[in-house]
């Protein structure tokens, strides 16, 4: 799954990288959390950059979730989520994202991100939900099987699309296999881990230190010499 991630790039690196402008301000977000509003493309506006709640509340869940379904694994997408797929896709813009390993000492966080530390993009579905001030889009995130790097820490990841198929999958001229294509089995960029503090367990703190590098007991769990290659 994907619960914490971050994307604290400045927001004119972010509109270079995906070729899109911010909608409105935007801060940097070292330790983005559910129900948070957070920067995404969305397929019905391709070259702007909105805060968009993390979370959906599909019409057939039973009982509603304060969070909403914040992830969506790939392999229901066609079942459960076919009109999202053929009709509501976007891009979740983030430069890293955090699991953590389970430890004899307790857990331990890691930030997963690409070695050059660019920012990337997930593959999400988006929603609209009711609101007081009317219906406003929310999203989640679509994860798949962890990747040999991710592995060692948690058995899922997000999807995280190839810059070169990202304006694909949203492109609205593509066919629901086309689209599946894209995303099953995708992990598209090759990552690096390392440990971080624990204060990023708190979806209150949100800052700087939340992204540095720690060091981690060598006993008991695989280390980052071990999951970074």
């Amino acid at each position: 799954m994907c619960g914490r991630y971050s994307i604290a790039a400045e927001p004119e690196q972010i509109e270079e990288r995906f070729g899109a402008t911010f909608a409105e301000p935007m801060g940097r977000r070292y330790n983005a959390a559910p129900s948070q509003t957070l920067p995404v493309i969305l397929n019905q506006e391709p070259e702007r950059i909105r805060l968009v709640s993390w979370g959906i509340n599909p019409w057939w869940l039973k009982r509603s979730r304060p969070d909403g379904l914040i992830n969506v694994r790939v392999e229901t997408l066609r079942d459960k989520f076919r009109e999202d797929l053929a009709e509501r896709r976007c891009l979740v813009l983030a430069d890293g994202f955090y699991e953590w390993a389970k430890t004899p000492d307790g857990k331990v966080p890691y930030r997963f991100v690409r070695s050059d530390r660019a920012p990337f993009a997930f593959a999400g579905i988006w929603e609209e939900r009711e609101e007081a001030l009317g219906p406003l889009p929310s999203f989640a995130i679509l994860t798949t099987a962890a990747d040999a790097v991710v592995a060692p820490v948690h058995n899922r990841m997000p999807v995280i699309l190839p810059s070169e198929v990202e304006r694909e999958w949203i492109s609205a001229s593509r066919s629901p296999d086309e689209v599946l294509s894209m995303v099953k089995g995708g992990r598209g960029v090759a990552l690096e881990a390392y440990p971080v503090s624990t204060a990023v367990n708190r979806a209150t703190v949100d800052t700087p230190e939340v992204i540095k590098p720690v060091e981690v007991k060598k006993s008991g769990h695989r280390g980052l010499w071990e999951i970074g290659g």
